[in-house]
């Protein structure tokens, strides 16, 4: 038995009644394109200053969760955890850095996807945050981080 369904653009489609329903297909990520993400500069220029300041003990990673990847967060949180653990080794406080945001460079290797590169000062040195973009339901997310 094969039920007609009507979709929203009035086209008939069929699906077996006793097919599976892939979840993901309606409930997982949802690649999003790139004009409908707006510019990921501002994004880019955030991110970098969050994850410096994150890596240095002074922010929470949960603030900028919402534009990381699953595992971009995890493996931010542990090495965050790390550095806190470390300025109570050494009985120091965490002072925040004072940051300058540089040149961003950014090029797109294909549709809802950025690579780029933020230059982050420092009063004693300058750090480069290499971040992909991503997008997906509607904004993006940094599928993968490098500092270096």
């Amino acid at each position: 038995m094969e039920p007609n369904f009507k979709s929203s653009q009035g086209k008939t489609s069929k699906r077996r009644v006793n097919s599976p329903i892939e979840s993901d297909d309606y409930f997982g990520n949802q690649w999003s394109d790139t004009g409908d993400l707006g510019d990921p500069k501002p994004v880019l220029a955030f991110l970098a200053q969050a994850i410096i300041e994150t890596l240095a003990g002074v922010r929470d990673i949960d603030q900028s969760s919402r534009w990381l990847s699953d595992s971009v967060y995890q493996q931010l949180r542990q090495r965050s955890l790390a550095s806190k653990r470390a300025l109570l080794d050494k009985n120091r406080a965490s002072m925040r850095p004072n940051l300058v945001i540089g040149k961003i460079s950014s090029f797109s290797p294909r549709d809802g996807v950025v690579e780029g590169v933020v230059i982050v000062h420092n009063r004693d040195r300058a750090r480069a945050v290499a971040i992909r973009l991503e997008g997906y339901n509607g904004r993006w997310r940094a599928k993968s981080v490098a500092v270096l």
